[in-house]
């Protein structure tokens, strides 16, 4: 054989190896909270609200929709529950996207069934699968990473398992206050979370948040 056959062959079955990876971008309305598992940060998205994905691996992120709609003669911020994403990365830049969202019955089709479009640069739409996260809580995005791997865990449409963490706690963690060693009571994250953060608070601001309490009644 000669040494350019070979040279040829050894080129060709290197780049065969070799992983695609496209840039996953989207519509002005997006951001992005999660990217495969992890908080997103301007290290994943390199500043322009993007990430590369390997064509050879599932990904998923969960997202947020927001856009500022019309509302009779004023105007309102909508903004989406998360919404997870789940898709098999392709070797072209990809976008997702939404359909217009400009009065407030459009945001309201919007939030009973949510649809997000990926679409690569050619033209051509990928299947994606796609599902609400449910958050729970004072500050449900606190706990965005342990809601998410305990999704993926659950063998949802859009879950992921490769993504769910065993070591991570579940959502109704803060069952100890490191702080005082003070258990939390409570049947749910949302109780459980007003006692973390009242116990965290100063006496002057857990005076006021009780004075507060009391007129809700």
């Amino acid at each position: 054989m000669k040494l350019s056959s070979i040279a040829l062959t050894t080129v060709t079955l290197f780049y065969s190896t070799i992983s695609v990876a496209g840039l996953v971008s989207s519509s002005s309305n997006i951001d992005f909270l999660v990217i495969d598992g992890q908080k997103a940060n301007k290290s994943f998205l390199k500043n322009t609200n993007a990430f590369n994905a390997d064509e050879n691996k599932i990904h998923q992120v969960v997202l947020r929709v927001s856009e500022v709609v019309k509302s009779s003669s004023d105007r309102t911020l909508f903004e989406s529950a998360p919404i997870i994403v789940t898709f098999q990365g392709v070797n072209e830049d990809l976008v997702l996207s939404t359909p217009k969202l400009e009065t407030q019955r459009d945001v309201d089709i919007f939030s009973k069934s949510p649809n997000i479009t990926a679409t690569t640069v050619s033209g051509n739409k990928i299947d994606i699968k796609q599902d609400m996260l449910k958050q729970e809580g004072f500050l449900p995005n606190a706990n965005i990473l342990e809601s998410l791997s305990e999704y993926n865990a659950s063998n949802s449409i859009a879950s992921v398992p490769s993504f769910a963490s065993s070591s991570v706690l579940p959502a109704t963690g803060f069952t100890k206050l490191q702080k005082n060693k003070v258990t939390l009571q409570g049947d749910n994250v949302a109780e459980q979370q007003l006692q973390f953060w009242f116990l965290q608070a100063d006496k002057n601001t857990q005076s006021r948040f009780l004075d507060w309490a009391k007129k809700q009644k």
